[in-house]
Formats: structure tokens, sequence, C-alpha cells
């Protein structure tokens, strides 16, 4: 089978849909396929091109047997306005379009991503040379901006969210990441036959400590008797990581907060935390990250408020993959407090409330034997929910199955 990939995210980008998207695309490399990637040049979270990526329109790579083309598009420092997302979801939608139309033809085409205008240049592709093309939804973009004021007329939003999901109705299988995601579509008329619900995953395998735990948090400048509070991921508009900080500010349980990523919000954060506090330190490797997460108490999620049908954020499912126990601050509809209860993993407070979150990390610091149960049935949960493997080849089955479909309808022609 040959697949021809498209979306704005690749390793060696280590947030949001980069790992899930690399997963599947070794995952078909290694069985065979020919895999070939049509991606931007690496730059989130940090808003900029990473160095040794800033020169040239175009360059080809082959990582483990997946034909990565990278493609020159606008990346905004400040992504924080509609017009800077439309001319970065743009500039790469049409520079991928053009890249996949002198490309030989796939026999099926994968959009990955939250940006509707890369998913109207696959779904073009896609007809033009008469294959099929999935959507692996990895937000609903509309709904996500609304959530943190980029988005802010209702007529513009109720017009922008018509484009969005009529789009991935002319899809021949949407894959999302929730039931709330499958709900949401399925109330703007997307077919329930073309959704299928497939969580994103973690390799279980790599969360295993080199280190103790002493050892682990004096690498990283930490102090080895104080209670560990973690953060992972992007630090955005959306993750509300203010609330955060706030709660540091009051805390009496003389924990230390940790930030560990980047992001357009890090420099804000950075000059309004209490420095005895709390604790900044960029993207890890997959090791350190495991070492780091072994070597603490408790994760943190946060979520602005109007967060509701958004994603699950990736990071909860790497912290139920380390088996640790998650003080979330979310909305009590969101998708993320909706895992959280489900697999009783961790406490779901108010978001937006300091206090609230500040409460429940002393609560939870003050009972060792609550936090080891929370942490047994995050890591149970992840062991039967997120297994990388078991994931990707449930994504891989679909794009086959539309292959071996039109396969067959050719040969009755």
């Amino acid at each position: 089978m040959r697949v021809v990939v498209i979306g704005l995210n690749y390793p060696p980008e280590v947030a949001g849909i980069a790992p899930q998207t690399a997963a599947l695309c070794r995952y078909l490399a290694a069985r065979g396929d020919a895999v070939h990637m049509l991606t931007a040049r690496p730059h989130y979270p940090a808003w900029r091109v990473l160095d040794g990526y800033s020169r040239g329109a175009f360059t080809r790579e082959v990582e483990r047997g997946v034909q990565v083309i990278r493609l020159a598009s606008y990346v905004p420092r400040n992504p924080g306005s509609l017009m800077r997302r439309m001319l970065y979801d743009g500039s790469f939608a049409l520079t991928a379009s053009l890249a996949a139309l002198v490309m030989p033809r796939a026999d099926v085409y994968l959009y990955v991503g939250a940006q509707p205008a890369v998913a109207l240049a696959t779904a073009l592709v896609a007809r033009v040379r008469r294959r099929p093309w999935v959507a692996k939804v990895a937000d609903l973009a509309v709904n996500a901006g609304t959530a943190v004021g980029i988005i802010r007329h209702p007529v513009l939003v109720r017009l922008l969210r018509f484009v969005e999901y009529a789009i991935y109705e002319r899809a021949n299988a949407v894959l999302v990441l929730s039931e709330g995601f499958a709900a949401e579509l399925s109330r703007h008329r997307l077919s329930r036959g073309k959704l299928h619900i497939v969580h994103d995953s973690e390799d279980l395998g790599t969360f295993t400590s080199s280190t103790n735990r002493a050892d682990t948090r004096r690498r990283h400048g930490l102090d080895p008797d104080r209670p560990l509070i973690t953060h992972i991921g992007s630090i955005g508009r959306k993750q509300g990581l203010q609330v955060a900080v706030r709660a540091a500010s009051q805390d009496q349980s003389g924990a230390c907060w940790l930030f560990v990523g980047d992001g357009p919000a890090k420099p804000k954060l950075q000059r309004s935390v209490p420095a005895n506090q709390t604790c900044f330190l960029p993207f890890l490797a997959r090791p350190e990250v495991a070492d780091l997460l072994a070597a603490s108490d408790l994760a943190l999620l946060t979520q602005r408020r109007l967060v509701v049908e958004s994603v699950i954020p990736s990071k909860l499912i790497t912290y139920m993959a380390a088996g640790l126990p998650v003080v979330a601050s979310v909305h009590a509809r969101s998708e993320a407090a909706r895992l959280i209860r489900k697999a009783e993993c961790g406490l779901v407070v108010e978001p937006e409330s300091p206090g609230a979150l500040r409460d429940a990390v002393a609560e939870l610091l003050a009972d060792a034997a609550r936090r080891e149960q929370l942490a047994a049935a995050a890591r149970a949960f992840a062991e039967r929910e997120f297994d990388r493997w078991t994931v990707v080849a449930r994504q891989a089955s679909i794009l086959d199955s539309l292959t071996r479909r039109r396969s067959r309808q050719g040969r009755q022609a």
C-alpha cells in the first residue's frame, strides 16, 4: 500500500500530535508500506523553526523507513490571532497540495491535525487523484479557537464550524479521539458510519526509570526531599497554566511545582511565578521524561474554563502510562475530566480556581495510600486503552479496509 500523509507536525517535535503521527507512519513503513509524510519544518510548540531547518523550500529525509518531505510555510511567532492562524494553515495547505499532486499517486491519503484548510487540501488532492482519503482529527479547530478567544463573533463561529464539519463529511473515514468528538460531529450530520473512535497512544514500555528518584531530581537541580508536582507539554493559551502558578504561590505544602516544556505563554508565566516554589525545564528526551515522571508525586493538568468539547490532552495519556495520580483543573464536562473519572486516576477541580487546585494538591500529598491507589488505576487503564501498537494497528486496519474496498470495486467495474 502506498500512503501519503499530510500534516503540519512531525518529529523532531516532541509535543502534541507529532509523536502520534510518527508512530503510525513508522508502523506502516515497518510492515512494508510505502509511506510519504508531507509536513512543515519543525516549529511546535515554540512557534519558531528549529535550528538546521530554516533554509530551503523543500527537504527530504528518510526516517525509520518513512519518506519525510518538509515544506516551507508561514510560522507565526505569536499565533494568537485568527488572521495569523489562517495564514499558517493556508500556506502549508497550498504547498502540501502542490507537492502531493506532483508525487506518484497514493492508494490512500491521510490528513492528520486540527487545520480544516489542510484537510480541505487533502480532500482536493484525493479527488483529483481519484483515491480515498481519511481525516485523523486531533482537535475541532473552531471549538478550540473559540475557547481561547481567537474566534469571537458568533456568526463567524457558526460559519467556520459549518465549513470545518462539511470538509470532514467528505472524507471516506474520520478518526476521532473520543466519544465527545464523535457526538459533536454526529450532531452536525456527519455519518456515524464514517466515524471511528481511536484514542491517542503511548509506548508503555518506555516508562521505566533508569535512576532512582533522588538522583533524577539532583540531575535537574531539584530538591530530592520536597514533594514534586509536574506538568509536561506545551505552554500556551489553551493550557491556562496561570492558575497553576497562582496555586503554587498559595501552596503551603512545601512542594515544588515543575513545568517541563515550551510555548508562547512560557516567558510571561516565568515572570509571574514565585521562584522558590516553581521550576522550569525545556522539553526533554523521552528517557529523561520517564525518569522525571517516576520521580514525581503528582501530575498536573490545566485547561481554560471554555475548553469543553476539545481534545483529550496527550499529556494526560502520558501521565497515566507513567502511573502518576493526576490533579486536573478542567471543566467538569471536558473530555479530560470524563477520562479521569472513567479511569479513577485523579481529582478534577473547578477550572481557573487557584484555591481549588491548591487544596486538591494538598489533599493528595497528605495521603500516600490514596496516591498509590490512583497511580495503580492510571497505569492499569493505560495498559487497557492506550497501548501504542494496538492503537496504530487499528488505525492501519482502517486504511487497509478502504484500499481493499476500492480494489474490489475496481474489479467489479
